[in-house]
């Protein structure tokens, strides 16, 4: 991998060396560690703080809540909820600030236990790298890693002694945490730069749910090619653009269907046919908006006898 490419995603906090007695901190197996890092522990929301990163641990992170924003070396970083990143900090300095809602999960692992629980394929990705030293790679969506990490939150608060549950949901998220970067590994990692441009696509993409922006037309709008908005926007958001904006239409859509008819419906999110909407929404949700509607005039009717 070459200079460190940073895209929203990596998490810097779990950078910082937390002293091992920590409670926040559990060591599985020599070498292995997870740690669940909240903004208070760091104490860094109103004003920024530096800390030292470490030489020793891998970081897997996934930020579970809240807004971060920091800076290592002369790159600054802004992550948020969902985010997923892969790194090692090579005693790096970085200076932090984020909001007071932040928490983030890292599993923190040394490269050499890393490869013998995950194999040589792992070992190939740390040597890829273009350089040594400090780097941080960010994957897209990952839900199965999310999951995996907001179990392990949950664990160590509910269930801190359960040492073997800990130990198997750790293993379950290193799983899927590796998979979303192996699954994009085809796709160039994203400057800071093109991250913002991808999330104003996005922004531009949802503002008329009624009528789809052209692919030309977004990536003019945000300053990109059209191949590297395409290719970007699924590694970034784990989306094809048109899949974000079917999914969140028919969302809205659903959501219509509770105060309109199905006619409706369909002309307020674009649909002049409705048999096009009808088709659309079954293979969103997997039942016709007929059904849909249904179901709350009969919920209603419901509510209105016990009235």
């Amino acid at each position: 991998m070459g200079a460190c490419h940073i895209m929203e995603g990596a998490i810097i906090d779990s950078f910082a060396s937390l002293p091992e007695a920590d409670p926040r901190m559990v060591m599985l197996q020599p070498g292995l560690v997870v740690c669940h890092t909240t903004a208070d522990d760091l104490g860094a929301i109103q004003a920024p703080k530096t800390f030292d990163g470490d030489n020793e641990f891998i970081h897997l992170n996934c930020q579970l809540a809240g807004k971060f924003a920091g800076q290592v070396r002369r790159q600054s970083l802004n992550f948020a909820q969902g985010d997923l990143s892969f790194g090692f900090s090579d005693s790096e300095r970085f200076r932090v600030q984020h909001c007071s809602q932040f928490q983030n999960l890292t599993v923190m692992v040394t490269p050499d236990v890393l490869c013998d629980l995950a194999g040589e394929e792992v070992r190939a990705m740390l040597s890829a790298r273009d350089e040594p030293g400090f780097f941080v790679r960010c994957a897209g969506l990952c839900r199965r890693s999310i999951r995996s990490a907001n179990a392990i939150a949950s664990l160590m608060v509910e269930r801190p002694r359960q040492r073997l549950l800990l130990h198997s949901a750790t293993l379950d998220f290193l799983h899927w945490h590796l998979a979303a970067f192996r699954h994009g590994n085809d796709c160039k990692a994203l400057t800071a730069r093109e991250c913002r441009q991808l999330e104003a696509a996005k922004s531009l993409l949802m503002q008329d749910l009624s009528a789809p922006p052209t692919i030309a037309g977004l990536a003019r709008a945000v300053g990109m090619n059209q191949c590297k908005l395409k290719k970007g926007f699924k590694h970034h958001f784990g989306s094809t653009i048109y899949a974000m904006f079917q999914e969140e239409r028919m969302s809205r859509a659903r959501q219509l269907l509770q105060r309109h008819n199905v006619t409706e419906t369909a002309m307020m999110v674009g649909y002049s046919n409705v048999s096009h909407f009808s088709a659309a929404f079954a293979k969103q949700f997997g039942y016709l908006p007929s059904r849909a509607r249904q179901s709350v005039l009969v919920s209603s009717e419901w509510h209105q006898a016990l009235a």
